[in-house]
């Protein structure tokens, strides 16, 4: 069964403001800074840098989303299975006094409910499984740095051949000799980073879309061909079940965040941090 335990952390400061907004879930400046506090132990006030900021609030956006689709189809988690997700999360290592605890037992009491099935899951995975009929026919550019990914997207604003950049500057040795290019894969073959990006891209017609981390550094991907196929039935999900509506969930959601927390990519499914200067990165790559 999926674990939440993980993969957790969230946000920053106050006023009645909306500053993050997912679905029909909301948080004012203050319950930004309470998340931020319950997930990194430091007091209300304090001052976080903008990176865990955008991170802590990326990951409450992923989960909210989630709890938020489920909600829309009478999918919310009973008493019951609140204790069961709490049971689970001590039992992961979460201490009973955390003060992110409730937060957590309803993240995870979403995940339990996805991967136990029923009609309701079934039926929101069914109403926009046509977001995930896509084979994935792309081509990337793989660098080890956030700043160095909004250069080569600068580099290609500006008239930059994406296969001759791939072949320079991508750290891919497999892919970047063939100007970057990964022929097109089912799903389920890619990270879930690089597959929300990509499908995320698509909803927005856009080609190119990035950066797009993941434990291999930042890509940027490009889409170079759109192909359909007949979507997986929800039977045959199993264990790819909480991936697949989760990447539903960031999919349909309408998503808005203050820009003091973060940068919000509808494209990538991401809350970034607001980019770094863009000269030393230009320096690193056409040097």
């Amino acid at each position: 069964m999926a674990l939440l335990v993980v993969a957790l952390v969230a946000s920053s400061c106050g006023s009645s403001v909306v500053a993050v907004k997912v679905g029909n879930s909301t948080l004012d400046r203050d319950g930004v800074a309470a998340l931020v506090a319950e997930m990194t132990g430091q007091p209300f006030d304090a001052t976080i840098d903008a990176a865990t900021t955008a991170g802590l609030v990326d990951r409450y956006v992923q989960y909210e989303a989630l709890v938020d689709l489920l909600a829309d189809y009478d999918v919310v988690a009973t008493p019951e299975q609140r204790s069961t997700a709490r049971d689970r999360l001590l039992a992961a290592g979460v201490g009973p006094g955390d003060l992110s605890l409730p937060r957590l037992i309803g993240w995870q009491a979403a995940l339990d409910l996805v991967e136990a099935g029923g009609p309701g899951v079934r039926a929101a995975y069914e109403a926009h499984v046509g977001l995930l009929s896509y084979e994935l026919c792309t081509s990337h550019i793989l660098v080890s740095a956030e700043d160095d990914a909004h250069a080569v997207i600068h580099l290609l604003d500006n008239g930059g051949d994406f296969a001759a950049l791939a072949v320079s500057v991508s750290q891919d040795p497999g892919s970047g000799q063939a100007g970057g290019s990964l022929g097109c894969v089912s799903l389920g073959s890619f990270v879930p980073t690089f597959e929300r990006a990509v499908l995320g891209a698509l909803v927005e017609g856009r080609s190119l879309v990035g950066p797009v981390p993941s434990q291999f550094g930042f890509h940027v991907i490009r889409i170079d061909e759109v192909r359909t196929v007949d979507p997986v039935p929800f039977e045959a999900l199993g264990r790819r079940a909480s991936g697949a509506l989760l990447q539903v969930a960031g999919l349909s959601r309408e998503v808005q965040v203050d820009a003091r927390y973060g940068v919000w990519d509808r494209a990538v499914g991401r809350v970034a941090p607001p980019a770094g200067p863009l000269a030393p990165a230009l320096a690193r790559l056409v040097s």
